[in-house]
């Protein structure tokens, strides 16, 4: 089974962004979780869906919302390394 590792990271990047909407749309807070966590399921199952963008990085954009997961493939998965806003400067995330 394949698995999605979460950096430091990207975990703080979830965390973040659940504190900020929270307090806007609770609904819209819990939609972005649940979503990101769904796309880095689908990625470790399906490592190379997203495009790459250099040094051997990736992205998947999480459905309805205007977040990415930028990620690495690694054997048995993939290693999500940022969660980040798409109009934010992510192409220069490792």
């Amino acid at each position: 089974m394949s698995v999605a590792r979460w950096s430091r990271q990207a975990r703080d990047d979830l965390a973040k962004a659940d504190i900020y909407y929270r307090e806007r749309s609770v609904t819209y807070a819990y939609r972005i979780g649940r979503d990101a966590i769904a796309a880095g399921r689908f990625l470790a199952e399906f490592p190379s869906a997203g495009p790459a963008f250099g040094g051997g990085t990736r992205k998947w954009r999480i459905e309805n919302t205007d977040y990415l997961l930028i990620y690495r493939v690694i054997p048995g998965g993939v290693e999500i390394v940022r969660m980040r806003h798409a109009h934010e400067n992510w192409r220069t995330d490792p």
